[in-house]
């Protein structure tokens, strides 16, 4: 029997500005968004409904103050709302597969943040700003606490307790500075820094597509990524600012990442936890671009070489550094936007880049009369080359009269030739030994049709 997969995501945005004076103005604004998917196959015996979400909702206020010329403040307070059904399995569905629900997480942000940005000369200005975040999960939810310095798993296992209202707590303070340098009148260099917490994180393994990842809170096990990033970049206008190059460099440092342990089963697992291997990360690169900003055509060109390694905090994967999932050292990629007359717009986007790292097999053992792989490192494989073209062609007003509102068609193909790009590889046992399996996703091209307006 067929399986299909639906997914529906609903987005709302509200923003209400109000400019009392040049020296003070106040923002309003509010998001709701919901992301649902479901999956399912009508099989008579073995029929089954495999749905989940994850709902995000946030409010945020804030005021901009101009005390002087030279100086700006802005300053406000977020709130965050998250909650997520990781999965409900034959809910209400008679089938011989038995049904499976997993808790649902709810937590909360709230944040207040303060930025300060001043022009100390017509050649210089800085940027300080702070964030301070308080994350809070909520239950009932099930707290598996495993002995410490060594992987969660059933074996690691110390107590499982049910607790209802504030089940984990985290703060954090996040600076950011820059400094902006204008060398010459076209010439400027930039610097900065900021630290960041991310307390959502995406649960998705090699053979698992996008659409059917799972999405994680973090908790007494799962801890919430700090990262700490500096940048360095040197842009310069040309041709009376038509077009601009740049160069951009960059490290980031960031803990509490996470890898999968081999065979990782993420669906549908109440304890995720052990499937992931803590660690830490860092990455470098450096970005090369060239855009054209005014005139019938415009885009740009942009290529970056950058690498990313992390490491495990328990000395999985041989204690060293390896090239983590996102590390692509090489990409490339163009952007041409052509607008023909003041009703049409065609746009095209070509991308290339490096595929991505994943763990082949260096040999195999026999077992039992049966051939399994041998793994001697993680991720010493990569992923064939990736490269796509997508097209727009835009309608703006196609009906050209005059309206309170503005609205426009977008016609767009991804993926224009079709190319059969490379997903993940797997290998499975076969007669003549290990062979190897390639899987790809939207290999075809996509046409799609949409309607926008604004009043």
């Amino acid at each position: 029997k067929q399986t299909a997969f639906n997914y529906r995501q609903n987005n709302v945005s509200l923003k209400w500005n109000k400019y009392v004076s040049e020296k003070l103005n106040f923002e309003l604004s509010s998001v709701h968004s919901l992301y649902k998917t479901r999956t399912q196959s009508s099989d008579s015996l073995n029929a089954f409904l495999l749905e989940n979400y994850i709902k995000y909702q946030s409010v945020k206020f804030m005021v901009g103050i101009s005390p002087g010329k030279n100086q700006i403040i802005n300053a406000g307070i977020n709130a965050v709302f998250y909650e997520i059904m990781p999965g409900e399995l034959n809910k209400e569905v008679k089938s011989a597969v038995n049904p499976l629900l997993l808790d649902k997480e709810k937590a909360a942000e709230l944040s207040a943040f303060l930025e300060e940005e001043w022009t100390l000369s017509p050649r210089v200005a800085i940027r300080l700003g702070v964030r301070g975040v308080e994350y809070r999960l909520f239950g009932p939810a099930q707290v598996r606490e495993y002995s410490a310095d060594f992987q969660p798993s059933n074996n690691t296992l110390l107590t499982v307790s049910t607790l209802n209202g504030t089940v984990n707590r985290f703060f954090n303070i996040e600076p950011r500075a820059s400094v902006k340098i204008q060398l010459s009148e076209n010439e400027n260099l930039k610097i900065g820094y900021n630290r960041m917490g991310q307390f959502l994180q995406l649960i998705s393994n090699n053979t698992t597509p996008l659409p059917t990842a799972r999405w994680k809170l973090s908790d007494n096990n799962i801890k919430p990524q700090i990262s700490n990033f500096i940048s360095a970049g040197y842009f310069r206008e040309l041709s009376n600012g038509i077009w601009e190059a740049s160069a951009e460099m960059y490290f980031r440092h960031t803990k509490n990442v996470f890898d999968y342990v081999s065979g990782a089963d993420l669906q549908l697992n109440p304890a995720i936890e052990t499937q992931l291997v803590a660690g830490k990360a860092r990455s470098y690169g450096l970005e090369l671009m060239v855009t054209k900003r005014r005139g019938r055509n415009t885009g740009w060109l942009g290529y970056t070489y950058s690498r990313t390694f992390q490491k495990s905090y328990n000395g999985s994967f041989g204690n060293v550094w390896y090239p983590s999932f996102y590390d692509r050292p090489h990409a490339l990629n163009f952007t041409l936007n052509t607008v023909s007359n003041e009703h049409n717009a065609v746009g095209l986007v070509f991308t290339v880049n490096s595929g991505r790292p994943f763990t082949s097999p260096t040999g195999t053992y026999v077992l039992n009369q049966q051939s399994f792989p041998l793994y001697s490192s993680r991720n010493n494989d990569r992923l064939p080359l990736y490269h796509r073209l997508d097209f727009s062609w835009t309608v703006t007003n196609p009906g050209m009269k005059v309206r309170r509102y503005q609205d426009n068609w977008v016609f767009a193909v991804y993926n224009l030739y079709g190319r059969k790009n490379v997903y993940s590889i797997y290998f499975k046992n076969a007669d003549s030994g290990i062979r190897a399996y390639s899987l790809g996703v939207f290999s075809s091209p996509i046409v799609s049709l949409t309607y926008n307006f604004k009043f």
